[in-house]
């Protein structure tokens, strides 16, 4: 072949090259898929509903309420995607930029890059310290949880029991941080046709997590210096790519009690300790051993300690329909006694003496 004959063939395949190929942009269209989830937060029992406001706090103007609230309105979501034969997670996306509907729920937008074909979509927000979630690669082992309290904790509000006489109720107990509201949506066996254009995948996200208020009659409650609860018989965490409930083992969540008063209650004395207080759910099952301790620290520095069973409380009508947990006076309430030490804070400020949780002393050398 001479080399005009060559120069022809390069001309000719130069040609047949440029009509068949097709400038596309960097982001195909064909590929992304927008995400719309909607933060549902209309009635989140006990928090945004059935708020009881015949209690007041000593010292303080707050609601106890309010945390939680806060809780409802996250500012990132974390969008997985996963393959609904292989349960494998196949991509993933952050979502951050969010508007307010006309309903007032918070609306996040953002897009990613799939293919057609059908998929499991699992959507939670990414902005919860306490809350943690781990085995994200399978939708199936997806687990939402909250880390152990130390040792060092444990023994600093329980007390240690070295009295054979008196078993510590909790000592096969796994005792837990309370957890914080997971928003989540999950949007299965999801059909993505061919497309050309953007196509929009819609979902709302609402919370794992179970909100209860807590209260229990006190006399002397000016001899409280700081108080704790912890309540067994709960879920440790939830598979949230099933949105299953963890039954076993049951754990005990642990929260921090107020100093206040029910204005609802009959006499001179309506001093009370509440709290607000989040967990994965009650544990169903009648042998879960449901029940809670008060740890209360008199002025004088005295651990106290006041158990009582919470099985028939849970099962009240203002704990099924508003997740009230009032503890009747004549079923059991708490007594402090006068330390004779230490005159008592007025009500005025609570009383209560602010501290740092899990700080321990470390020894050890610095080479500069």
């Amino acid at each position: 072949m001479n080399k005009f004959m060559t120069r022809i063939l390069f001309v000719v395949l130069g040609l047949a090259l440029a009509i068949s190929c097709e400038r596309r942009p960097l982001h195909d269209p064909s590929e992304l898929v927008t995400i719309r989830i909607k933060v549902d937060v209309k009635a989140v029992t006990n928090v945004n509903t059935n708020v009881r406001n015949c209690v007041e706090l000593y010292g303080s103007n707050a609601s106890l309420f309010d945390e939680k609230m806060g809780q409802l309105d996250p500012e990132m979501m974390r969008v997985l995607v996963y393959d609904p034969f292989s349960d494998r997670l196949l991509t993933q996306s952050f979502i951050s930029s969010s508007t307010v509907d006309e309903e007032g729920n918070k609306v996040f937008e953002g897009t990613l890059g799939i293919s057609h074909g059908r998929y499991n979509f699992l959507v939670y927000n990414f902005d919860t310290p306490t809350t943690q979630v781990t085995s994200e690669n399978t939708e199936s082992n997806i687990l939402a949880f909250t880390d152990e309290i130390s040792p060092a904790m444990r023994a600093k509000y329980m007390g240690t029991r070295n009295d054979p006489q008196q078993p510590d109720p909790y000592e096969n107990v796994h005792i837990h941080y309370e957890p914080e509201h997971l928003m989540v949506a999950n949007h299965r066996d999801i059909y993505i046709e061919p497309h050309d254009t953007l196509v929009v995948v819609k979902t709302e996200a609402s919370t794992v997590v179970d909100t209860y208020y807590l209260q229990v009659r006190v006399e002397g409650l000016q001899f409280a210096s700081s108080a704790t609860a912890v309540i067994s018989g709960l879920s440790p965490s939830n598979h949230i790519g099933l949105n299953l409930r963890d039954n076993k083992p049951s754990s005990a969540v642990i929260f921090d009690l107020q100093k206040g008063r029910d204005l609802s209650l009959t006499g001179d004395n309506k001093d009370i300790l509440c709290a607000v207080f989040n967990t994965f759910g009650k544990i169903s099952e009648s042998t879960s051993k449901l029940y809670i301790t008060f740890n209360v620290y008199d002025t004088a520095g005295n651990l106290l300690q006041y158990t009582a069973d919470m099985d028939t409380i849970f099962e009240t009508e203002l704990a099924i329909e508003k997740h009230w947990l009032i503890i009747d006076e004549s079923y059991f309430h708490i007594v402090i006694p006068d330390p004779g030490v230490n005159p008592p804070t007025p009500h005025g400020d609570g009383g209560f003496q602010p501290r740092v949780d899990d700080w321990e002393d470390e020894t050890g050398e610095i080479e500069i």
